[in-house]
């Protein structure tokens, strides 16, 4: 089975477990060496079948262009597939269920590099320690680079994340540089 086959089955088998969920798939190049994973689509991000939308999106989309990336030749998927509620956080339980199809879609994929955004994001890829922890820093992850950040929307509740999280991409911007080259 090609990645392709291997990642439409998966989303199959997504689809056929949580029937009753409206759900976001990953989006982008399925050969990427960047992989982003973001913590859970809302209901516009899902309606418009584009993860990582809004003010937040176009953060996102800075920093891939200034790494010389676009959204067509990276992968952006998210730790929980199903869509939230305003102020709903996915439960344990549900980040758990959707871990395993996040491993998976890794495996698919096989990326070099995992920029997890938000502590949801870390759950989902079954990283214990916390956010505040691993924020910032390059580290092994398998075969793989993992890198963590705050999730963009963060800086609507408190606007100092925001330095954070551009400190962060401009590091995770000369990471990439040279280990991609």
């Amino acid at each position: 089975m090609d990645k392709n086959q291997q990642w439409q089955s998966l989303n199959k088998r997504l689809t056929s477990k949580f029937r009753a969920k409206t759900l976001l798939f990953g989006k982008g190049s399925l050969n990427s060496a960047v992989m982003l994973v973001s913590e859970y689509p809302n209901s516009e991000e899902a309606k418009k079948n584009k993860p990582l939308m809004g003010s937040h999106g176009k953060a996102i989309d800075r920093f891939l262009k200034n790494t010389g990336f676009t959204r067509r030749n990276v992968y952006i998927t998210n730790a929980v597939k199903a869509v939230k509620g305003k102020n709903e956080l996915p439960d344990p339980k549900e980040i758990k269920q959707f871990s395993q199809f996040l491993r998976e879609e890794i495996k698919i994929i096989e990326p070099k590099v995992i920029i997890a955004l938000g502590g949801i994001s870390l759950r989902g890829l079954n990283v214990k320690l916390p956010l505040f922890n691993i924020r910032g820093r390059i580290i092994r992850f398998g075969t793989e680079t993992l890198f963590a950040t705050h999730h963009p929307s963060e800086t609507t509740k408190n606007p100092k994340l925001q330095e954070e999280i551009d400190k962060d991409l401009n590091k995770l911007q000369t990471e990439i540089k040279n280990h991609l080259a």
